[in-house]
């Protein structure tokens, strides 16, 4: 917060000390140029007009283009690593429960579920340029960009639903047999059935360890440091993630600019800087924080998080080309 007043304070005080200095050509709004860019903060529109002889201020809206990656995950059955047969070809008790449950229900539960993530990086910006030199080609810029928190989204792809679905069925039969509870009318499991399955333990994806002890809304602790994080599915049987990071985004950056007409009504330009993040959260539907409450991630997302672990700055590049509409 105290990095957006300072921003914000010299802003102010570049555009009053320069509105002292404004010839008829540099007028206030004498002029409004409206411009088109693409670049690493996605694709936008923005209007831009001078404040003065040395300082033009920009608004609009930047959008960034949906487009998906992968990542897969490995379904564990308690401790058991992941995989239907081990290392000695052995079928393992996650391959007997999935022909199990296919038998039971229909669904046979795969040993990986894919995650498919996209961004939804929406930002508006005001921002201020400096133009120091006379040929006013230079600029050096400041400014803030604001838009949601949650800047990114992850869900299982479709084709895994009979997976996850499987999954929640089990863990529901599991939560019912060490409940003591009755399967479905009075259905009871028998004994060695019902034992089998408190040994098995629950389905779920292991992401990592738990870094810190994690409690409940009365203090007490519910998983232990050093314990396995593992994701489950939600009642709708989706499993879900999300990136947060802050609403405000101060900016700072250069820029080089050119007229390519006679008329300087068409004008072309480049930014490059950083939009300041303030950190990278990532979170599981369940409200757990990957980047907080979790270490020792799991290989399919080591990568990822320790990008998004030290990432406090977003590089801008964007390439603008404008028309003076005035």
């Amino acid at each position: 917060m105290k990095r957006i007043i300072i921003i914000i304070c010299t802003i102010y005080g570049f555009c009053t000390a320069n509105a002292q200095f404004t010839t008829d050509e540099y007028k206030i709004f004498n002029h409004v140029d409206l411009g088109a860019t693409v670049g690493t903060s996605g694709i936008g529109l923005e209007l831009a007009s001078p404040i003065g002889q040395f300082l033009q201020v920009r608004a609009g809206v930047d959008y960034m283009p949906q487009f998906k990656y992968n990542m897969n995950f490995g379904i564990q059955l308690g401790d058991e690593p992941t995989g239907k047969v081990d290392a000695d070809g052995n079928i393992t008790h996650f391959g007997k429960l999935a022909d199990m449950l296919k038998g039971f229900t229909g669904y046979e539960p795969d040993e990986h579920v894919k995650m498919v993530g996209s961004p939804t990086f929406t930002n508006f910006k005001f921002l201020v340029d400096v133009l120091p030199f006379e040929n006013k080609k230079w600029h050096f810029t400041l400014g803030l960009y604001a838009g949601r928190q949650k800047v990114a989204n992850a869900v299982n792809d479709i084709v895994d639903a009979p997976t996850v679905l499987a999954v929640n069925i089990y863990n529901n039969l599991y939560d019912k047999v060490l409940n003591e509870e009755e399967i479905f009318m009075g259905l009871e499991l028998p004994p060695d059935v019902a034992e089998r399955i408190l040994n098995y333990g629950k389905m779920g994806m292991v992401l990592g360890n738990y870094r810190h002890d994690i409690k409940d809304e009365m203090g007490n602790i519910i998983h232990k440091k050093g314990e396995p994080y593992r994701m489950f599915p939600n009642e709708e049987s989706m499993i879900k993630s999300f990136i947060k990071t802050n609403k405000i985004r101060p900016y700072i950056g250069f820029g080089y600019g050119n007229s390519l007409s006679r008329d300087k009504k068409v004008n072309c330009s480049f930014d490059c800087g950083v939009m300041y993040l303030g950190g990278v959260h990532v979170y599981t539907h369940d409200g757990t924080c990957l980047s907080h409450d979790v270490k020792n991630y799991c290989s399919s997302i080591k990568t990822y998080m320790n990008i998004f672990n030290n990432a406090k700055v977003y590089p801008v590049i964007d390439f603008r080309i404008s028309y003076r509409l005035f």
